[in-house]
């Protein structure tokens, strides 16, 4: 073996070396000295294994006695044979320098368990919880029992251990568990718990709410020490509405789904279409970040709208559909409403189709209804409606302009009862006379001779006057007694209107006075005094 200088030791260690040789009794060769120990004695000397044996026995006794051989496997049982190692057992057992190191690693002594159990062995996981407190705490290698916890109270006195039942620490924690790992075993109870209130999936639970510390303090599961919504939820903006305010308004802390809209709001609701994603929160978003109470119909609506109106002046909001025609219209345009009652004219949409979102777009000619009346006014100087209907599509009754405004010469010219030009007109066929002068003049009516003969409605043609009777009936023409001169006045036997003299006694004693008794009993001069030829 080569010689090792002595200056390569500190003086303690070759004091030690020095006074262990010297004391130990070896059955090999005589005591090494310390130029015989090797050069790196220095990096294990004081490791766990090492600071137990030196000085206790001879290094020949391990090292064997050439030189400082590695010591074979199972020598430690030559002296230790009686000490039980239950603890680690089984075909993949350490021995016992795995714990107590005799190499260069000086943290390596009985306790430094965490050397392996910092990872999974075998069926064993890695020590999570207590990893920085001694084993041999509640672990004894050589002694049975092996295990022997000391109880939790001993450090956790100021834990609160019972909860809902719950019979000490290890009812939910677990000694070697991983951090937080008693948050996944809540679920084991309240999953079957008996009170509505205590059971709880938590595999249905969502939105980050999966740990049950992130609500409850550990050790602390009073319903008052529960953390409130806002310690997570501070930035989240709610609907401006009345009862909103509170989370668990809406929010079960424990269900997987809000509350729906319509378990307090139990308006109508048709608007927007009720459709998977597409219910209240389509118009009044709960947790937008410009919280208003319901979003601009405009939204979703961008055709054209009413100039001036809100699409709630004339919508309901909940069902979507405008309010009834009248009730809509008038709230703006009630003049014009008022105007249309009665008129035909009163369904504003009848000509403003498009009125609601586009009230400017022109309504319809009058012709879209009145084919007939514009028909027959064609070419008459009635074509035009606003003539004489200036508020047609209001008020069409009511006219504007006067017969006379545009036919003053025949205004002027009428006689007397004549002045009524829908007396014997039709407004809407004004080329067409569709009253006989019979209608009202029953009693003039001459069988063989028509009125316009003699008369005219109205100026400026036709007979200004009735003209004389000898016009068309000369004496000429006549024979009889009408060519007595006495007899030229032709009222004294006729009447205008009537084709037969009046031939009666009366009528021709009115003259003949002296014929008093002449033929009394006759009843008609005209048999015996003939006026034709």
């Amino acid at each position: 073996m080569q010689a090792v200088s002595p200056d390569r030791f500190s003086p303690v260690i070759r004091l030690a070396v020095v006074i262990a040789c010297a004391l130990l009794s070896c059955s090999g060769p005589a005591e090494r000295t310390p130029e015989q120990v090797p050069a790196a004695y220095h990096d294990v000397a004081a490791s766990a294994g090492h600071m137990a044996h030196v000085g206790k026995m001879a290094c020949a006794a391990c090292h064997g006695p050439v030189g400082f051989a590695r010591p074979p496997e199972g020598l430690c049982a030559t002296c230790h044979a009686a000490v039980p190692t239950p603890l680690h057992t089984g075909d993949h057992a350490p021995s016992c320098k795995d714990c107590h190191g005799f190499g260069p690693d000086k943290a390596i002594g009985p306790a430094a368990c965490m050397r392996c159990h910092d990872r999974p062995q075998g069926a064993l996981h890695a020590v999570g919880a207590h990893h920085d407190q001694p084993c041999g705490s509640c672990h004894h290698a050589h002694r049975t029992p092996t295990l022997d916890p000391q109880p939790c109270i001993q450090c956790h006195a100021a834990e609160k251990t019972q909860h809902a039942g719950v019979r000490g620490c290890l009812d939910c924690h677990g000694v070697h568990e991983a951090k937080l790992a008693a948050d996944a075993g809540c679920e084991h109870c309240h999953a079957t718990q008996v009170k509505p209130a205590l059971r709880v999936d938590h595999r249905a639970i969502t939105a980050g709410h999966t740990a049950c510390t992130g609500c409850h303090v550990p050790h602390r599961f009073g319903i008052a020490e529960v953390k409130p919504c806002t310690a997570c939820h501070a930035s989240v903006h709610v609907l401006a509405a009345a009862k909103h305010g509170a989370c668990t308004t809406c929010h079960q802390p424990h269900g997987d789904a809000p509350r729906a809209c319509e378990s307090c709001h139990h308006e109508r609701i048709g608007h927007p279409p009720t459709s998977p994603g597409v219910a209240c929160t389509g118009c009044h978003p709960i947790h937008a970040a410009s919280v208003r109470l319901a979003v601009a119909c405009e939204t979703c609506h961008t055709k054209k709208t009413h100039a001036t109106a809100k699409c709630l002046d004339c919508h309901v909001a909940h069902d979507g559909k405008p309010t009834a025609i009248a009730a809509m219209c008038v709230r703006c345009h009630a003049a014009e409403s008022k105007l249309a009652t009665g008129s035909g004219h009163a369904d504003c949409t009848r000509c403003h189709a498009a009125a609601a979102h586009a009230p400017a777009t022109p309504p319809p000619a009058c012709v879209t209804c009145h084919a007939g009346q514009t028909k027959t006014t064609a070419g008459t100087g009635h074509a035009r409606c606003a003539t004489c209907h200036a508020n047609a599509a209001h008020d069409p009754k009511r006219l504007t302009a006067t017969c006379a405004s545009c036919h003053a010469a025949e205004a002027a010219s009428a006689p007397k009862g004549h002045q009524a030009c829908a007396g014997c007109h039709q407004p809407h066929d004004p080329a067409h006379v569709v009253t006989a002068c019979a209608t009202c003049h029953a009693d003039k009516h001459h069988a063989d001779v028509a009125c316009a003969t003699c008369h005219r409605a109205h100026g400026p043609g036709g007979v200004a006057a009735p003209p004389a009777c000898a016009t068309c009936h000369t004496t000429a023409k006549l024979g009889g007694l009408h060519r007595v001169p006495q007899h030229t006045a032709c009222a004294s036997c006729h009447t205008s209107h009537e084709s037969k003299p009046h031939g009666d006694r009366a009528t021709c004693l009115h003259c003949h006075v002296d014929r008093a008794n002449h033929e009394p009993t006759a009843t008609s001069c005209i048999g015996c005094h003939p006026f034709a030829r």
